[in-house]
């Protein structure tokens, strides 16, 4: 996580003029995700004022009692802080004012006897973090170093103009964790230049004793010396922020520095130093033989103001490797830098302490060593290399704009690139990581979407996915209220001779049977399902609803599957408001079945297919029966059981259904758009031969296609005479678009045009 003021970025960048919420939508864009933005949002009638006079308050000795101006007027102010003094630049709440920090509205108040009209307010109760005991004093810092005006609002201060950008950082970029690291990816970004001091490079070295050329350590070392040292009021907030203020001003200043620049600087007493590397690899400083510090690993303990101080890098892989491998003792925050990736650039932080160091009447710092073992990575790589790799076109000259945007150094012949990474891209080692930087800027927005190319073959199990299909249906049947019930193969050839059922040619019958009730194969699974049933009511029983899923055979032996539902006698047993139940009807049965198996049609059974096949009228109600049919296709019967085997078998009165397995099978889901329009109804009453159905009457308005005509739903049938039928209809008519009433009965004269033509229909 980086916390970012953006008044900081002006040490690197000219900032003037950027939006804020651009700037977080632009830097959460190539990768440097903006979490959270912190206004400061201080509170309103909050000014900088000065402190004239104080004196001791009569009444009360922790008390004081200030000449405040507020810059157009002198106010009398009443404060309990032991800091106050005279000449002070203070935050001044004057009347009217709300504090959300403490919920406290400034009003005048008589204190001990002594009126007050303000209060001088502490940076707690400005919600800011605390710094000190007492009241916030302020300086020209957080003003940008313009001098302070009397009477400004504190908010409109520069420091307080700004916003706190909390950036979460991938672990591969600790070269972000500072706000030089950060305003590299902005300059970059923007086109913006990047303002960064002059490094120059001294010619002595510090004294070393390692046991070859280290390509992972970079060392600077200067003298320090002050006799006193007293931070701006900007610094400290700024690490007040980040919870880092520690109690020695020299340590927050070198804190502050490293936030800056992201290099790491500590102070030592100012005494002959020596860099050993030991056994294990780690590089530790020495003064008289006693060890200071594990460099990245253990920084030296505080120290005085004369101090001799150490900018320091050590590559975070080989940082990493030796904190895992040997477990050293170690400072957790700064491993946690170390081990990402600290500020490559040495020299470049004790340059930019150089430069704060007069805005704090503090000496001049002297760079005194330096040494550096670390050398350039360089990689190559063809221009078609990275654009295989993204997918997209691009051109040698993008690549290599972006790229030295970023501070890499390229060469390009032709579509060859040699490109030497920046020693503070610790994170580039390969192609593919030269091609994720130019994503960032080119947006992955940009790259084409294409089908992946699949060589895996298919692990589709049909067989699988036909008993999961199954296993749904049975899941439904048991949901509304059937029971399943399993019978033998097997059945007694007389009863499927009574029910009019087929049997097995004598040739492929069994000629060794168990006995002689199950002396055949079967050819239906309703026999079984109606000897259940009678068996059931035996136990005494009044509602029985079962289904069976198995195998019958044909005349042929040939075996297939087959579904069978009955539902006898009643639907639900007594209860309020109907005290005798509820009994079965076609409808509810219908219904239910068609929860089960999905949605199909009815069509009427001809006499001339009741005779083909005698079952159809001696297990199915002749008058209550008909196909079911899915898909044009005719695939099990419905209907009541008759009313003479009801009598004959002692069976409940109920319905019964069969389908053929096989015509039943999972179909995908379809996603299609709807009307958002409300639905408009007609409906018609036509006069039709009594031998036409309505199911033929479906059919023929909806291949007709007519405009917006969505359904047709049957109302009621009644005879009109001897020949002819009246039935009701409803047309459920539904457009994307709204329809006016003319259209509407465009759609209705459409149909009757399609019914009078086809079925010689008439409206009655």
């Amino acid at each position: 996580m980086m916390l970012l003021h953006t008044a900081h970025l002006a040490y690197f960048l000219d900032t003037a003029g950027l939006s804020i919420p651009t700037l977080c939508a632009d830097l959460s864009r190539i990768g440097l995700e903006v979490e959270e933005q912190h206004p400061f949002n201080l509170p309103e009638k909050v000014v900088v004022a000065k402190v004239l006079s104080k004196e001791k308050h009569p009444n009360a000795e922790k008390l004081s009692v200030c000449q405040v101006d507020d810059g157009t007027e002198v106010l009398q102010i009443v404060c309990g802080a032991k800091n106050v003094e005279a000449g002070q630049f203070v935050a001044l709440a004057l009347e009217g004012a709300h504090l959300p920090a403490c919920d406290l509205t400034i009003k005048p108040s008589t204190l001990r006897g002594v009126e007050s009209f303000g209060m001088l307010c502490s940076a707690l109760e400005l919600g800011l973090p605390k710094l000190e005991e007492g009241i916030l004093v302020l300086d020209e810092s957080i003003n940008a170093d313009k001098p302070l005006k009397l009477g400004t609002p504190l908010r409109e201060l520069a420091f307080f103009a700004g916003t706190l950008l909390d950036i979460g950082l991938t672990p591969n970029r600790g070269d972000c964790a500072s706000v030089l690291g950060v305003a590299r990816e902005i300059s970059a970004l923007y086109g913006l230049p990047l303002k960064t001091p002059s490094t120059p490079v001294p010619n002595k070295k510090p004294p070393l004793e390692l046991k070859q050329s280290q390509e992972h350590l970079a060392l600077a070392y200067a003298h320090f010396s002050a006799p006193s040292l007293h931070l701006p009021l900007e610094m400290r907030l700024s690490l007040a922020s980040q919870n880092t203020l520690s109690p020695s001003p020299l340590d927050n200043l070198l804190a502050y520095v490293t936030h800056l620049s992201g290099v790491i600087l500590h102070a030592y007493p100012d005494t002959p130093l020596e860099i050993k590397e030991d056994k294990l690899g780690f590089v530790k400083a020495y003064s008289q033989g006693v060890e200071l510090s594990n460099i990245a690993f253990n920084p030296p303990k505080s120290t005085g103001l004369n101090a001799l101080l150490e900018a320091s890098f050590l590559d975070p892989t080989y940082t990493a490797t030796r904190l895992s491998t040997h477990a050293p003792e170690h400072t957790p925050a700064l491993t946690q830098r170390t081990t990402r990736g600290s500020e490559v650039q040495v020299l470049l932080g004790l340059r930019l302490l150089q430069e704060v160091l007069p805005t704090l009447n503090a000496p001049a710092l002297e760079i005194e060593s330096f040494y550096s073992g670390l050398g350039a990575r360089c990689i190559e790589f063809h221009l078609t290399d990275i654009t295989n790799l993204l997918g997209l076109e691009l051109g040698a000259d993008q690549v290599k704009d972006i790229l030295e945007s970023l501070g890499f150094s390229v060469q390009v012949q032709g579509e060859h690139f040699s490109v030497q990474v920046p020693l503070f891209r610790h994170d580039i080692a390969q192609i593919a990581d030269i091609a994720e930087e130019v994503l960032r800027f080119v947006g992955i927005e940009n790259i084409p979407s294409v089908l992946l190319e699949l060589n895996e073959q298919t692990s589709h199990n049909p067989h699988y996915t036909r008993y999961c299909f199954e296993h749904t249906l049975a899941t439904k049947a048991l949901s509304l209220g059937f029971k399943e019930v399993v019978h033998y193969l097997f059945a007694k050839k007389e009863h499927l001779e009574q029910l009019g059922y087929p049997t097995l040619k004598d040739p492929l019958d069994l000629q060794n049977p168990i006995n002689s009730d199950l002396n055949t194969l079967r050819t239906s699974l309703i026999p079984g399902l109606l000897q259940a049933v009678a068996h059931n009511k035996n136990l005494g029983f009044k509602s029985v609803a079962l289904f069976e899923l198995g195998s019958v055979y044909n005349a042929d032996r040939l075996e297939s599957q087959q579904w069978a539902f009955v539902a006898s006698g009643l639907k639900s047993p007594p209860h309020y408001p109907h005290p005798k139940g509820v009994v079965w009807d076609f409808y509810s049965f219908a219904t239910a079945l068609s929860q089960i198996v999905g949605s199909f049609n009815l069509q009427a059974i001809s006499p001339t297919e009741q005779e083909a096949q005698p079952y159809l009228s001696t297990t199915y109600h002749p008058y209550a029966s008909a196909w079911l049919i899915v898909g044009g296709q005719k695939v099990g019967v419905i209907g009541a059981i008759n009313p003479i085997l009801v009598q004959e078998r002692d069976l409940l009165e109920g319905f019964i259904a069969e389908i053929q397995g096989n015509a039943l099978s999972p179909k995908p889901y379809k996603a299609k758009g709807f009307s958002k329009l409300p639905t408009s109804f007609r409906d018609l009453t036509l006069i039709l031969d009594k031998d036409c159905h309505f199911s033929t009457l479906q059919e023929v308005l909806m291949q007709a296609n007519i405009p917006h005509l969505q359904e047709v739903i049957a109302l009621d049938l009644y005879a009109e005479n001897a020949n002819q039928n009246a039935l009701s209809v409803r047309l459920k008519i539904q457009s994307n678009t709204a329809l006016t009433d003319h259209e509407l009965q465009e759609v209705v004269q459409q149909a009757l045009g399609v019914l009078e033509t086809r079925l010689e229909a008439k409206l009655k």
